[in-house]
């Protein structure tokens, strides 16, 4: 964009060795690019400057997240379009040329390998955004570059900042709930049209006193009950956004409308003094496999959380447990029953 802007040549070297070769020599992608440059080329002067100072500004995309005051670019709408359409197609399809992979040393597949691993700098394979699903199932005997992977998340939509469709930066390894049942087209910046802040989920995490979990058990039946809390305006509206958009309180709350069936999977409730030592074992074991498994996080903050109930009120539910009896069911009649 900077060349057509500033009337030049589009320079190879300034892209990583054999990139400009790889996605010249794709003729979709190169058709896309001339439809672009053109759209550039045949702004005015004036918008031209405008554009090309705002471009050379070069900032990451989550800074726009953490700072409601930083302009977005402003994409002229006979130039977004081409835009537009150029993003996607870098993203859908040019991503797994090989001749992309060689010049950038690897494919979408093997970053989000790196993103899960279980080692450092790996994230492990739960999703970092919600707590509550797999990013995808492993697959015994699979390289790990050939693992199912589940969906990026464009934290800025390529569809409306498409100057952003293909930055590393930009995109965010997440689960397919959040990413298809829950954010959609959502838009972290904006919320009826204005502008919002949001965590910027590279260096920011949202705080475990933020997050309050407990049991309300003023009903008939105790529920578990989230509310996030944060310690100033500016946390509490990233909060706010992150729940929102991930709808993250009514995900959690839901898993748990079964409050006696999800602790009895996990804590034996003969007697008090069993059920109470039973609920710290159990929460301490599920906060350190935070990352292991779906729901962990969650279920060590509810297993707190009932341990601080009213006396009454958790013995009401222990016993509860106690005479709940699982029916039986034969393994063999599980699946395609």
């Amino acid at each position: 964009m900077l060349a057509a802007l500033e009337g030049r040549a589009v320079d190879p070297n300034g892209l990583p060795m054999g990139l400009h070769a790889a996605v010249d020599g794709n003729q979709a992608t190169r058709e896309a690019v001339a439809r672009l440059r053109a759209a550039l080329v045949g702004l005015d002067q004036g918008r031209k400057t405008a554009l090309r100072d705002e471009l050379l500004l070069n900032r990451e995309p989550c800074n726009f997240l953490t700072d409601r005051a930083l302009p977005v670019p402003t994409i002229p709408d006979v130039v977004f379009s081409h835009l537009k359409k150029l993003s996607v197609h870098l993203y859908e399809r040019t991503a797994k040329l090989v001749g992309v992979e060689a010049a950038c040393g690897e494919c979408i597949d093997d970053h989000c390998a790196r993103f899960r691993a279980a080692a450092e700098p790996g994230n492990g394979n739960v999703c970092c955004v919600c707590g509550t699903d797999y990013l995808a199932q492993i697959r015994a005997g699979v390289d790990d570059n050939e693992q199912w992977r589940g969906p990026y998340d464009h934290l800025l939509a390529k569809d409306d900042y498409p100057l952003f469709g293909v930055h590393p930066g930009n995109l965010l390894p997440i689960c397919h709930t959040c990413n298809s049942k829950a954010k959609l087209a959502k838009d972290l910046l904006h919320k009826n049209g204005l502008r919002r802040l949001s965590f910027s989920p590279w260096t920011e995490s949202a705080l475990p006193a933020e997050i309050q979990v407990t049991i309300d058990d003023t009903d008939v039946f105790p529920r578990v009950v989230v509310e996030l809390q944060g310690g100033t305006a500016d946390r509490q509206e990233k909060l706010d956004t992150w729940n929102e958009v991930y709808k993250i309180k009514e995900r959690v709350e839901g898993e748990f409308l079964a409050l006696r069936e999800k602790v009895g999977e996990d804590v034996t409730a003969v007697d008090e003094a069993g059920f109470m030592a039973g609920l710290e074992q159990r929460s301490l074991a599920k906060a350190a496999a935070s990352r292991v498994s779906p729901f962990n996080y969650w279920r060590a903050r509810v297993y707190r959380a009932v341990r601080t109930m009213d006396h009454a009120s958790r013995d009401a539910l222990r016993l509860a447990i106690q005479q709940s009896t699982p029916s039986a069911q034969a393994m063999e009649s599980l699946f395609f029953n």
